[in-house]
């Protein structure tokens, strides 16, 4: 993704100045080759260029501002069916753009984009994180000197601010809470939010949401089947093919499911005809998919590459994790993005693509919630229960059982309106077995319940009383938006990883679309599977639910770097400050793991906190802006 700085200060203030010069001097002697991009008093904005990117500097009329990013006109009536980047502003769209406060660019166009406005009459300045960008868009002050930008290694390298850890955002990751909110793991860097603003001028800073996605909730549009088809097949096809116009060669990651299958789809009807290679990552049992991604490479008659998952892979590899604002998590990345990113060069290819996000759109594995909106809007008559048949036979169960869910839901509903991944685990499996689950200790947890919802992302709030089918989107597009899932091995220069599927115009799309919908005709996903039900072979429209995964694979690494492990956790920082529970750690890590309830994604996750805390003093000159 983009690398970019932008500082901002008070002209008026003479101390602000003397800030504010001082870092844009130690920008502009960096030997980072950063490129001005604007220059005037009380804002300067400076980017690095990508050679395999479609990132641009796009600037706002009379040097009023800049546009970060990759932009595309809307997706509206008479839309483009080859779409590009934009690369200039007309003087209406910067009038526009500037007189709203950058309102009218979220509507009239989308992308992945941070937009800084520059405002002389009032010495005020204004920065915007597009809507459902993984563009990240971080904010530090000095004094009253503030820069925003997207590495931290550059905060860090150019001494923007003094850094500390924020222990009870660790605490909240640990817990498995959702820590998804603005703050991040270092106190003095807070995260823009998606479709977020920061106006800053002489009083200080302002932080308002431009963009909500439960606003979109609140606007279902019923329709019908057929056109909710074909609206994702028109707006999967216009993202697809927008956000791979800049690239003539395309690295495909194909899985063998759905959300990868349409994905390499639409990219082989892109009207620029760029060239395709797949690949596809297979273990033991489940995991196995080679069958489907063949079956998906054939219909297209694209090349495709088959890779084992690495069983003998090395946990000495986290200690390369990237600097970052927030531990991250992703799951197999010690394993496949390195060779991802070889692959790709050796192929030529300029971006990295995948179906990320496509369960949560498409409606994969649609909760009982879907039941208590349909019974909202149609009330309980035939519509109500033939959905109610339809679910109770997509998830295997009675009507009786089906329609006692449906209440249970409605109940507890009304009784908790806000979302939290943490709450629904307990709420689905039990508190006690959720607890045994995760590896964090009972104090961390204790602490975590003191914090209230600090750590509650704003989208969840009130989301389950708006729209309780809805829980997985929105949660799955604050992930994947957010500090927590930026790479934790990607190198500023190699071929940008690109998921598709995360954009504006198929996300309000997906949002409007009723949540029963997704299990019409008794099917998983069945809006998506007919709108590309002529593009894909049976093979994968047919699969169902099912599908594999690289859990197995992930067990077996586990126990073959338990040494590892052991001296790397069990004599961690994690332990000595009592934040995860050191016997049950003992347990997963001993001759005993198959006795152990500990789920192997959480050793993940803790390995990867656990890596971020040890960098922190690798470099303590650095990270305490001495």
């Amino acid at each position: 993704m983009l690398r970019y700085i932008i500082l901002v200060w008070n002209v008026n203030s003479t101390s602000n100045r003397d800030v504010a010069e001082a870092m844009r001097c130690r920008i502009q002697s960096s030997p980072v080759a950063w490129v001005s991009q604007l220059d005037r008093p009380g804002m300067y904005v400076a980017c690095v260029n990508h050679e395999f990117s479609s990132d641009a500097a796009v600037p706002i009329d009379n040097g009023r501002g800049v546009i970060l990013g990759t932009l595309y006109p809307s997706c509206g009536p008479g839309y483009s069916r080859q779409p590009t980047p934009i690369r200039s502003m007309t003087r209406s769209d910067s009038d526009d753009i500037l007189r709203s406060k950058g309102r009218s660019l979220i509507s009239s166009h989308w992308g992945y984009y941070v937009a800084a406005l520059h405002y002389p009459e009032n010495a005020s300045t204004l920065v915007l994180r597009a809507p459902v960008s993984p563009l990240a868009c971080f904010h530090v002050q000095n004094g009253t000197a503030n820069a925003f930008f997207s590495h931290l290694d550059d905060c860090v390298d150019l001494k923007l601010a003094p850094l500390s850890i924020n222990w009870d955002s660790i605490t909240a990751q640990i817990v498995g809470g959702d820590h998804l909110s603005y703050e991040t793991a270092i106190n003095e860097i807070h995260a823009i939010e998606c479709g977020e603003s920061v106006s800053c001028g002489p009083g200080g800073c302002t932080r308002r949401a431009y963009w909500d996605p439960r606003t979109f909730l609140e606007e279902r549009s019923p329709g019908s089947f057929c056109e909710a088809a074909q609206a994702i097949r028109r707006t999967t096809d216009y993202c697809v093919s927008a956000l791979s116009s800049g690239h003539d060669k395309i690295l495909v990651k194909l899985s063998g499911g759905l959300d990868s299958s349409i994905v390499l789809s639409s990219l082989n009807r892109a009207p620029h005809r760029p060239s395709i290679t797949a690949v596809n990552y297979y273990s033991k049992g489940s995991g196995d998919e080679r069958p489907f991604a063949r079956h998906m490479a054939g219909a297209v008659n694209c090349a495709l590459v088959e890779c084992q998952r690495n069983q003998e892979l090395d946990f000495h590899r986290f200690h390369d994790c990237n600097h970052t604002v927030q531990p991250v998590l992703n799951f197999s990345a010690p394993d496949t993005e390195a060779r991802d990113i070889a692959l790709a060069r050796e192929l030529n290819a300029t971006a990295i693509f995948d179906g990320e996000l496509g369960d949560n759109i498409f409606g994969s594995h649609p909760s009982a919630g879907a039941l208590v909106e349909c019974y909202r809007q149609y009330g309980l008559g035939r519509r109500f229960l033939g959905v109610a048949l339809d679910y109770a036979l997509l998830t295997r169960q009675s009507v009786w059982r089906t329609l006692a869910l449906a209440r249970h839901e409605a109940v507890g509903v009304a009784a908790d309106p806000d979302f939290s991944a943490l709450k629904e685990m307990q709420r689905v499996l039990g508190t006690k077995r959720v607890g045994a689950a995760l590896l964090a200790s009972a104090a961390a947890g204790e602490h975590y319940n003191t914090m209230g919802d600090r750590f509650l992302h704003p989208w969840l709030k009130q989301s389950r009383r708006i729209a309780p089918g809805s829980h997985s989107l929105l949660f799955g597009l604050i992930v994947v938006t957010s500090a927590s899932y930026h790479s934790p091995f990607a190198r500023p220069y190699d071929p940008p990883q690109v998921s598709p599927l995360v954009s504006q115009p198929l996300l309000e799309l997906a949002l409007r679309i009723p949540t029963h919908l997704h299990c019409t005709y008794s099917q998983d996903r069945a809006v998506a599977r007919a709108a590309f039900a002529d593009m894909l072979p049976p093979q994968i429209l047919q699969r169902g639910q099912g599908k594999g995964g690289p859990d197995l694979w992930a067990r077996e690494v586990v126990e073959k770097n338990t040494e590892f492990l052991r001296e790397f956790l069990l004599e961690g920082i994690l332990v000595q400050r009592r934040l995860i529970d050191k016997t049950k750690l003992e347990t997963v890590l001993s001759p005993r793991i198959a006795k152990s309830t500990v789920i192997v994604g959480d050793i993940f996750a803790k390995l990867y906190v656990e890596a971020w805390l040890r960098a922190w003093p690798s470099a303590p000159a650095r990270l305490a802006g001495q």
